[in-house]
């Protein structure tokens, strides 16, 4: 979302901002624990009221409003209603720490990390709303390691204001206790720590992949099951020479459709037919149903700078096929049944790529994205030639944007600004709403001044941390905003406090400052996804073959990251679409091309995901050099 102020009380209600970092500055209301005073490490000591509260806007029209949705919640990625902790801010998928945000270290529990949870310390609270659809929570909870076997606490549960659940003394040395209890009915969740009765000192206390199990009020709830993929004859070249696994909705099958060197964008056709870009060969392939599930391949286009994104367009009773290349996007008119490319009319010529004089051959996103509205205006994303340089938005032919054109080419403006790689471009259903998919920036430089490590240097500012770097920036799933800009190579998305309607961070290289961009002007990102998921293909999810809970979605497959301790994406998600026109929790939908995600082993990587006129999902795999077909049945 961005921050230009809005009529509609849809965007304020989901994601109403939260006022993070107010302390509660009050005389210290607890005594020292005993033997305090002869500890001159202890962090504690004189230190005053370091109690955290965290609110948000009280008008009622602005109130945050849960977007759980059928099955498995992660709690730490929604937001709460309320929120306090006694010792520094509460931390998400981090532990504690101490006084100041962002300054946890993993999750540890019994010497088992965590991705996801909260870092509290007693005592403190967090409160959400539930909508009363879902059935259970369950979370791990304990002491985190970085404490050793210091700390002690109290878990409990409320809701509806009762007390469901209350873990007794858990201290450093506690085995970690699994909770789960019945939410069923209710309509809101209170996480309570208590410090045990003995004062604060070391109460480290994480809830642990906090989970919300929740049951759909249409459709029922999504699940995924394993499924072995089917192959068909012919196609089972490596990696289907022996059986493969995904993870799909239960009640659907997939299967190999074709198999293609290099698969990338796909655009389905009128007639059944399935256009499939290969950006390594020059080619765009023409996929043909065939006998036993096997789709037939052949060339329709060849002789192409790079071709990527493709488009079908109709203008009066022409269709056009608008085609993506790194250098320029071309349109030829097609008719359904066409197995060959048309006459080609250039419409935008020039764009920046490796061949432009000033990149001296070096172009890291070369690869261009395209997109067309109801009123004929064709969308085009100029990715970064950088991972963060300011030279791609200071060039002449502004980098990191997306523009606008007419249909015939003509009319270029700048739309937006500051977004590094957005990949997939498409509209949501019934609209001119333009919202993309982010590739984020590689290797950022901690933006803080503290101790991330927690070594003893003190000061971790401007260093590059794999454990941060892991985490940071996230990818970026935005509504595009005309004139807006998303803030790179000068601020970055936090996701420390949750992934919807993040705040940013000034980049430590390019904007330690803050005199490049002030980063609160920059447009809000509507909702980040993990970072280095690499998110590629975007579309909706229509067809009568579409899950009830996830008609009209938003789909991306996530291709993977190559820099990440160990290997995140490579699995296809969906955000159920709401009512208001934006994007619900992040599901996951299709997973399993990771067989060893701390090894980095993997055997295929999605890229992009479309329906088909039925609503069967057809995903294309540039490492596997495959296209699969999701479809109902078994």
């Amino acid at each position: 979302m961005t921050d230009a102020p809005r009529s509609d009380t849809h965007s304020k209600r989901w994601f109403a901002p939260l006022l993070l970092g107010a302390l509660t500055l009050a005389a210290c209301s607890q005594p020292a624990p005993q033997g305090q005073a002869s500890d001159p490490a202890n962090p504690y000591l004189n230190a005053g009221d370091q109690s955290w509260t965290a609110l948000i806007d009280p008008a009622p029209e602005n109130m945050n409003v849960q977007t759980l949705n059928p099955g498995s919640n992660n709690l730490s990625l929604e937001p709460w209603t309320a929120a306090s902790s006694g010792w520094g801010p509460i931390e998400r998928d981090r532990s504690n720490g101490e006084k100041n945000a962002g300054d946890g270290r993993t999750l540890t529990l019994a010497g088992k990390t965590y991705a996801k949870g909260f870092g509290v310390h007693a005592s403190s609270s967090m409160t959400f709303n539930l909508a009363a659809k879902c059935t259970t929570f369950t979370s791990d909870i304990g002491i985190d390691d970085e404490v050793g076997s210091k700390g002690s606490a109290v878990f409990q549960v409320f809701a509806d204001g009762n007390k469901i659940y209350d873990s007794g003394k858990l201290t450093g040395s506690s085995a970690v206790k699994s909770l789960k209890v019945d939410v069923s009915g209710k309509k809101e969740l209170r996480l309570v720590v208590t410090d045990a009765g003995d004062g604060l000192s070391y109460d480290h206390a994480d809830w642990a992949a906090p989970t919300l199990n929740c049951s759909g009020q249409t459709g029922g709830p999504l699940t995924l099951k394993t499924v072995t993929v089917k192959v068909p004859a012919g196609l089972n070249a490596a990696p289907f020479d022996q059986a493969r696994q995904l993870k799909v909705p239960t009640g659907y099958a997939v299967s190999v459709y074709a198999r293609i060197d290099k698969a990338r964008f796909m655009q389905p056709l009128p007639n059944g037919d399935l256009l499939v870009s290969q950006p390594s060969t020059g080619k765009v392939m023409l996929v043909k149903p065939g006998a036993n599930g096997a789709g037939a391949v052949s060339t329709f286009a060849q002789g192409l700078k790079n071709p990527h994104d493709i488009v079908l367009h109709t203008i009066g009773t022409t269709t056009y096929l608008y085609l993506a290349e790194s250098n320029r996007v071309t349109r030829s008119v097609y008719q359904s049944g066409d197995t060959t490319r048309k006459s080609v009319q250039t419409v935008v010529d020039n764009l920046p790529d490796a061949s432009t004089a000033e990149l001296k051959g070096s172009y890291a996103h070369g690869l261009k994205n395209i997109a067309l509205d109801s009123n004929h205006k064709l969308y085009v994303s100029v990715a970064s030639a950088t991972n963060q340089s300011p030279s791609d938005v200071t060039a002449a032919f502004k980098r990191a944007a997306i523009y606008q054109y007419n249909a015939d080419g003509s009319g270029r403006r700048l739309f937006a600004q500051g977004i590094r790689n957005a990949e997939g471009l498409a509209f949501a259903p019934g609209s001119n709403d333009l919202w993309v998919v982010v590739n984020n920036r590689d290797n950022i430089a901690y933006p803080f001044h503290n101790d991330w490590q927690n070594d003893g240097t003190g000061d971790d500012f401007g260093k590059v941390i794999q454990s941060y770097v892991d985490n940071h920036p996230p990818e970026e799933f935005i509504k595009v905003r005309d004139g807006g800009n998303s803030g790179w190579p000068y601020c970055n998305p936090n996701p420390d406090a949750g992934l919807s309607n993040m705040p940013f961070d000034r980049d430590v290289e390019n904007n330690a400052d803050g005199s490049k961009l002030d980063c609160s002007k920059a447009d809000r990102v509507t909702k980040g996804i993990q970072a280095h998921s690499a998110p590629l293909g975007l579309s909706f999810w229509q067809g009568s073959n579409a899950p009830a809970s996830l008609k009209g979605a938003a789909l991306a497959a996530l291709h993977g990251c190559w820099n990440c301790s160990a290997f995140v994406g490579h699995k296809v998600i969906a955000f159920p679409w709401t009512a208001g026109g934006l994007p619900g929790q992040e599901q996951e939908l299709v997973s399993g091309w990771v067989t060893n995600a701390a090894s980095k082993i993997r055997w295929g990587r999605p890229v992009d995901v479309v329906p088909d006129a039925s609503g069967n999902l057809l995903i294309s795999d540039d490492f596997a050099n495959a296209v699969y077909k999701l479809t109902p049945g078994n």
